[in-house]
């Protein structure tokens, strides 16, 4: 393949690239001002156009002046990743040139397809004898509105006027500029950043990244036999479009040098984008670690040793399917590779070299970091010939982005069922009802006193009458009197590891009167209307240059409630984390960051182990949280107690939604994973507002990271089975197919006797304890069959518990030390299983005597071949088990600390 060099528009004068968000440069030569127009003019990427000259007052420019191509020329064109796919992002740069003495500020507006009544508008101030380039984010209409493999991109020049708005004719004497754009709905987009321009020797740096990007297709051809697969975008220039967006269309990202080091817009953007389910491969042999550090932050868990030079190694790689097996390859060439030397605590190293590892993932986020440390040389073998090592690493690389969860469509129902009547309070009942029955004991005693309760047949009927109509007018009124309200629900995921916040919105806007809502978006919000509102009037998102948004359009009509999304990255002015350890309850930790007095709600997660409720104390220690073993919640349940507000039911529904879509075969999401404390809070001020009066209310989901610390040696601790992460064992046989791990599903309806061989893997920070016992509980349903339970004692599996006609949920405690050892990786090995039913046992008891009848009768010769008697018998009764969850009771003893071996976590296998 050949790559495509993908370049946005800069500008540049005498060398200097302009790289902020919106730049001018001023009184540079004319001719240059002449070369720049032609160019904008002649591009197929862009239609220009020229218009009258106008300075900030209002001066009106002769007739000769607006025909003259040396005025002011504003155009558009693609940038950045320059392709687009329905229903996506996409960025545009906007290029203004003023030849005039004059400022100017432009309004350029575009909109996509055929409908001019959504549009995205910048305003671009030009000073005079200057140009200057913006950006410009546009959404591309979804699929359906879309007949073709294209859209139009249509551009119009807006002038202010008394009465309203005017377009300004292009030089075709038209009002609006059109160019089509490609769509690229199926394939695979990968981009590539490379060393700086300018910053190292033009010659090598064209060399180093054609290299490269022979063997990034070397790889990517190894798994892809598609002939319409894209070439690589090569990003060449020194910043990012800083839009909202800006990497939507691709799938994956190769960083082979620190090309943006000074682009921490670009930074951002690219965090932002792995977080969201992107692949990236970072080559750390040719990226400082500065830039590592300033992409991930904590995330970046590896230490530099070295560097060295290799000509011959043997390169294992590990097979993700088959367990620790894997494959060695040699590799030896004249000319040697580079490899960086480094330590990882990473689980999930796929390559190593003598123990080193070269190749390993991080997940951050719903995203996967792939880190290699080998020169992109020794991928290939000399001949060309792609490794299975490479071949593998380009399996699970080029794949098509995960697309991230939809938040916003789950919040909807939290959002809706806020705006709406106000139930009028018990208080205020119990008041209204009190002053009825005051009245009639008043009454009654009353006339009592002067024997004359007759007249209380006059006063009850009057008296509960008067309460009846004093109740039906309390509630008229609260069910006619519906406040303008702007309801808010929000996802909020801490990212301790940058310290920030990825934030998804909703927010459901009802207004009594007609009028415009005046919404104003800070820097890195972009927030856009759910509803098509199928009106003529235009809608038009307006962005200015310091980065905010505002909407300009049809003013919001009263008794309709519309519903605006928006998904950003907040940075923390304060940081929000919890950190804890393990005591003879269970975990206790503290909450920072977050008035404990607004939260509630709260349970600790790490899909797909079973969640544990959370007690948050706000007055005696505020922001302490404990979660003990016997706090575990049910499967589907999410918030503990039967007797459930009608909120928490809300609250219970909208995350049994978003568990449920996690545990099937989709991409998981990041906001299972754990541990974690999940908690309802006050919404997160992310910027937006609102120029009319509304009342607020709404919730807010939050997702902080636990950090887990040692707990103090010698003191036994609890361990609830959160914490606990449960995998299959890969053994002689290699892994049972019984359980999935990654969801936590066990096979449903089995009608053979099974056996899992699991492994219970307990957190980093009590390596090297010794467990005391283990509580395990099942729920199986295996009517006339025996459950088992073994452990490994002396090297053996050993059973040590069993239970005939196995239904329920089953308790058991393994207390037995010797069954209690820890494997070399600190997990705990044991296997569950079902033996055949009762039913199936005594029939091959009984069919035993005749099958070794069949047998001597197979002997004689002559005699037909039978059947074996026990295999007439088919068992279809069904078996299943639905969980088992393990909690462990520990103690960390001086002599149980980690070696310094274990302690190095270099990775090796």
């Amino acid at each position: 393949m050949i790559p495509t060099t993908m370049i946005p528009w800069n500008f540049s004068t005498g060398g200097f690239s302009i790289p902020a968000r919106s730049t001018a440069v001023a009184a540079f030569s004319p001719l240059v001002c002449v070369v720049a127009i032609s160019c904008a003019i002649v591009l197929p990427l862009a239609h220009s156009a020229t218009v009258n000259a106008q300075d900030q007052a209002g001066v009106n420019a002769t007739a000769d002046q607006a025909s003259d191509p040396a005025g002011i020329a504003v155009t558009v064109m693609p940038a950045g990743v320059q392709r687009f796919a329905s229903g996506g992002w996409a960025s545009l740069a906007v290029v203004g040139v003023n030849h005039t003495d004059q400022d100017a500020e432009e309004v350029v507006s575009v909109f996509v397809g055929d409908d001019p009544n959504l549009q995205f508008s910048t305003r671009v101030w030009i000073p005079a004898h200057s140009k200057r380039q913006s950006w410009l984010p546009i959404a591309i209409p979804p699929k359906a509105q879309i007949d073709e493999n294209r859209v139009d991109l249509s551009m119009i020049r807006v002038t202010k006027t008394g009465d309203g708005e005017s377009f300004t004719e292009n030089i075709n004497q038209m009002p609006v500029s059109k160019r089509s754009l490609m769509l690229v709905d199926d394939e695979i987009n990968t981009g590539f950043f490379a060393d700086p321009p300018g910053l190292v020797d033009t010659a090598d740096g064209d060399t180093r990244r054609a290299r490269l990007n022979r063997i990034l297709n070397a790889g990517r051809d190894s798994v892809m036999t598609d002939p319409r697969e894209l070439p690589i975008v090569s990003f060449l220039s020194n910043f990012l479009p800083p839009t909202h967006g800006a990497l939507a269309e691709l799938d994956q990202v190769v960083i082979a040098g620190d090309q943006l080091q000074s682009d921490s817009e670009g930074i951002r953007a690219v965090r932002h984008w792995i977080r969201r389910g992107g692949r990236a491969w970072i080559m750390l042999d040719l990226t400082s670690r500065s830039l590592v550090d300033d992409l991930l932050g904590d995330d970046s868990d590896h230490s530099v040793i070295d560097r060295v030079e290799l000509n011959a190694f043997d390169l294992h790689t590990h097979d993700p399917i088959g367990g620790s097996a894997g494959t060695t390859e040699t590799w030896t060439s004249e000319m040697p590779v580079q490899m960086l030397r480094v330590l990882t605590p990473s689980d999930d190293v796929v390559c190593h070299i003598d123990g080193w590892p070269v190749a390993f993932w991080k997940r951050v986020g719903d995203g996967e970091v792939l880190f290699t440390t080998l020169g992109g040389g020794g991928w290939v073998h000399p001949d060309q010939r792609v490794t299975v090592a490479l071949s593998q690493l380009s399996r699970r690389f080029f794949e098509p982005r995960n697309p991230p969860q939809d938040f916003v469509g789950a919040m909807q129902p939290i959002v809706d069922d806020q705006i709406g009547y106000r139930i009028p309070s018990r208080s205020l009942a119990a008041l209204v009802l009190g002053l009825n029955a005051l009245v009639i004991l008043v009454g009654g005693v009353w006339w009592t006193r002067q024997r004359r309760l007759e007249r209380m047949a006059f006063l009850v009927p009057v008296s509960a009458t008067l309460t009846t109509v004093i109740m039906l007018s309390i509630g008229s009124y609260h069910t006619t009197a519906i406040p303008s309200t702007v309801a808010t629900s929000q996802v909020v995921q801490v990212r301790t590891a940058t310290d920030e916040a990825d934030v998804a919105t909703i927010r459901a806007v009802y207004t009594q009167q007609s009028g415009d809502l005046g919404l104003i978006s800070s820097d890195q919000v972009m927030t856009m209307p759910l509803e098509d509102t199928a009106t003529s009037e235009t809608r038009r998102i307006s962005l200015e240059d310091d980065g905010t948004s505002r909407w300009i359009g049809p003013p919001q009509p009263p008794g309709v409630v519309r519903h605006l999304a928006s998904d950003s990255i907040l940075p923390l002015e304060q940081p929000i984390y919890v950190r804890g350890t393990f005591d003879a309850d269970g975990f206790r930790g503290t909450l920072h960051g977050l008035d404990p007095s607004t939260c509630g709600d709260a349970l600790v997660v790490a899909s797909p182990a079973p969640m544990t409720a959370v007690r948050i104390e706000s007055a005696s220690v505020p922001g302490e949280i404990t979660a003990s073993t016997s706090d575990r919640l049910s499967p589907g349940q999410f918030i503990p107690g039967s007797l459930l507000t009608d909120q928490q039911r809300t609250r219970q529904a909208f995350l049994r939604g978003l568990f449920d879509s996690v545990q099937d075969d989709s991409p998981r999401n990041s906001l299972g994973d754990g541990p974690s404390l999940l908690l309802w809070t006050d919404p997160i001020n992310v910027g937006v507002q609102f120029d009319r009066g509304f009342d607020q209310s709404g919730a807010a989901l939050v997702s902080i990271p636990i950090q887990v610390d040692r707990p103090e040696s010698g003191k036994q601790f609890q361990i609830p089975s959160t914490f606990i992460q449960t995998d299959t064992f890969y053994g002689a046989q290699g892994r049972t197919t019984l359980f999935n791990p990654r969801t936590g599903k066990w096979l449903p309806e089995m009608t053979k006797a099974a056996e899992a061989q699991l492994l219970f893997r307990f957190p980093a920070a009590v390596a090297a304890m010794s467990l005391d016992r283990v509580h395990v509980t099942m729920k199986v349903n295996a009517p006339s069959r025996t459950l088992f339970a073994k452990a490994l004692i002396e090297g053996q599996p050993t059973s040590v518990f069993r239970r005939e006609n196995a239904t329920g949920v089953i308790d058991f405690t393994i207390d037995r030390r010797d069954a209690l050892r820890l494997q070399d990786d600190g997990g705990l090995w044991l296997a569950v299983g079902v033996t055949e039913s009762s039913e199936a046992q005594q029939r091959q008891q009984t069919v035993r005597p005749q099958a070794d009848q069949t047998e001597s009768d197979q002997s004689q010769p002559g005699q037909p071949p039978a059947i074996d008697p026990a295999e007439r018998f088919v068992d279809n009764t069904t078996w299943q088990i639905d969980y088992v969850h393990l909690d462990a009771v520990a103690t960390i003893r001086p002599d149980d600390l980690p070696s310094l071996v274990e302690e190095s976590e270099t990775g090796s296998q």
